[in-house]
């Protein structure tokens, strides 16, 4: 089973344009944010999944979904 993060379409319903957005907005540092982006993060902390629900106002399984 592949997974996929969905990330840019998160950021596209909150109106987040660029990586310094919601690096400011989340505390993340760009790289993970551009790793998680291009989908060379392997794997992501819950702590980290937690943050981008919160600040993208969204469910878990919004952000992260089995690959289709």
């Amino acid at each position: 089973m592949e997974i996929e993060v969905k990330l840019l379409e998160m950021m596209a319903r909150n109106n987040i344009r660029r990586i310094e957005e919601l690096h400011e907005l989340t505390g993340l540092s760009r790289t993970t944010i551009r790793q998680i982006l291009t989908g060379k993060k392997k794997s992501l902390y819950f702590d980290t999944i937690g943050i981008l629900c919160e600040k993208l106002n969204c469910r878990v399984e919004e952000l992260i979904a089995e690959k289709e």
